[in-house]
């Protein structure tokens, strides 16, 4: 009885993540499981711009885990949202978090501007949207 039992729990849990695992190449899908920033072309990026890339992607990483970036200064919120800018040198990074009443959205966002991308600005983000 107890090996049914220790069963139907694996069974459940494998068949609860299956549906998760219908597109894994959505960027938002384990997004560690992607290089960061997908859908970037780093090889335009003068080389003089490599440090401020460099500090782009520690703050967003840190920004992942809901912590303060390390070398973008705090430049306001987003009204009625609870939402932070950070403003780095050629990026401003967002720490998006909006309490709808029937939608929450959290999760980091980044523009990288023409200094770094060498062209046009970038924008990425693992901003998740729930629902009520």
């Amino acid at each position: 009885m107890r090996h049914f039992t220790l069963a139907c729990a694996v069974s459940w849990i494998v068949l609860s993540i299956l549906p998760g695992c219908a597109s894994p190449q959505n960027v938002h899908f384990f997004p560690r499981w992607h290089p960061l920033f997908a859908g970037s072309d780093e090889s335009g990026i003068r080389p003089g711009a490599r440090p401020a890339l460099a500090e782009a992607k520690a703050d967003f990483e840190l920004a992942r885990h809901t912590k303060e970036p390390q070398f973008a200064q705090y430049a306001g919120t987003i009204p009625n949202t609870h939402s932070r800018i950070y403003q780095g040198k050629g990026y401003r990074l967002t720490m998006v978090r909006k309490d709808a009443w029937v939608s929450h959205s959290h999760g980091p966002e980044i523009i990288l501007d023409a200094t770094i991308t060498g062209g046009n600005p970038f924008t990425y983000d693992e901003i998740s949207e729930v629902q009520d």
